[in-house]
Order: C-alpha cells, then sequence, then structure tokens
C-alpha cells in the first residue's frame, strides 16, 4: 500500500508539473505576441519615427515610452515563463542548470533596460544602457548554447540550436558600428530571432509539456 501511495503521488507531481509547464508555454507566447505589438504600435504612433532608422531605445525615449517599456516588462514575463517552465524537465547536467540561470539574468537585464532613462541622465553620468544590452548580447546566445541539450532529441537538432546562437552572438555586436539608417532594423531583426527561439520553447511547453517526464523536453 505505501509503494502504491508514493507511486499515485509520483504520478499527481507528475500531471501537475505538466500542467505547471504548459501554463508557462501559454504566457511565454503571450508575452512574445505583447512585445512585437508593443513595438510596431510604439513605432505607428510616434510622429517621424521608423522601424528601419530608429532603435527600439530611441521608440521608447519618445512621448510613447510607456508602450515599450510594458512591451519589453512582457518580454521579462515571457522569458521567466519559459525559465519556470523548463525547470519542471528533468534533464540532469550542470549546462541545464546554468542556462536556466542565464534565462533569470536575462530577464533581470531587460528589467533594467526598461527602468534605466538612457536619454536622461543627471550630471551626465556613464551610459549603463549600453552595458545592459551588452549583458542582453551575451547571456541569450549562452542559454541558447547550454539549453540545447536537454531541448533537442538528437545530435543534429542540438547543433542547430547551438549554430542559431553562434550566429546570434557573432551578429549582435556588430549593432554598435551599424550605420544610424539602418540600425533600428538590425536589432529588430536581432529581436525577432530571438522571440522566435523563445516562441518556440514557448510553444513545445505549451503542447509536448509531457516530454519532460521521460528525462528532458525534446523539440521534434
Amino acid at each position: 500500500m505505501c509503494a502504491r501511495g508514493a507511486e499515485m503521488a509520483g504520478d499527481r507531481d507528475v500531471t501537475r508539473n505538466e500542467r505547471l509547464s504548459r501554463v508557462g508555454g501559454i504566457v511565454a507566447l503571450l508575452g512574445c505576441v505583447l512585445v512585437l505589438a508593443a513595438d510596431l504600435l510604439g513605432v505607428t504612433l510616434a510622429s517621424r519615427i521608423g522601424p528601419v532608422s530608429e532603435t527600439i531605445s530611441n521608440v521608447a525615449a519618445g512621448p510613447y515610452d510607456w508602450i515599450e517599456d510594458a512591451g519589453l516588462y512582457a518580454f521579462v514575463i515571457a522569458v521567466l515563463a519559459v525559465a519556470a517552465g523548463l525547470s519542471f524537465w528533468r534533464v540532469d547536467g550542470w549546462d541545464w542548470v546554468v542556462g536556466q540561470g542565464l534565462l533569470v539574468l536575462l530577464a533581470a537585464d531587460v528589467i533594467a533596460i526598461a527602468a534605466y532613462e538612457a536619454y536622461n541622465r543627471p550630471g551626465g553620468g556613464p551610459d549603463l544602457h549600453l552595458y545592459f544590452v551588452g549583458v542582453l548580447g551575451a547571456s541569450f546566445p549562452l542559454a541558447v548554447w547550454l539549453t540545447s541539450r536537454g531541448l533537442t532529441a538528437g545530435s543534429r537538432r542540438k547543433w542547430w540550436l547551438r549554430g542559431f546562437a553562434a550566429v546570434w552572438g557573432l551578429a549582435a555586436p556588430f549593432l554598435y558600428v551599424m550605420p544610424t539608417g539602418w540600425d533600428g532594423l538590425y536589432e529588430r531583426v536581432l529581436a525577432l530571432c530571438m522571440l522566435g527561439w523563445f516562441a518556440l520553447v514557448g510553444y513545445h511547453l505549451w503542447r509536448h509539456a509531457e516530454c519532460g517526464r521521460l528525462g528532458g523536453g525534446r523539440i521534434a
């Protein structure tokens, strides 16, 4: 009876974990949609600002900054939802743990980006915004690389994700030297690629949460 009771309790825990993992996936997908919608709305409402020549930060410094900030906070929720959802998957290894930790760091960094007034620095203090963006540019590809083993079903798919992480990580620093007439477009392409990864993982958490009980989630 004790063994049977323990087995039933274990089944309930698995069911609960799957349910929470699915909730995390749904929240992540909603967050990705909201941050994309916020940027499109902010660019549309702001006068003389276009998505090609103006960066997301420039839009956030205008009269509709609250729209961009709200989108960034929605993205923070999406990142934390992915990290929480993945925490219910049974994947061993230091890379999986560190990868999830980097997702939490990424969320904290985006909060700092949204909260910091890059264009309103009393006394001409240092532009911390650039450092916050640098942390984002390093933490995201590292998180993708380190979680790739637990997310994928085979070596080929794992290296697809790692290849994506490497290309994104190498491309991100060029934003700093991109001509001002094109830096907005370049930044948004990077952002869309990042959102694509979170949306992919969020969708998998929602639709295939049961994979976690098999010793690790798998992106088919």
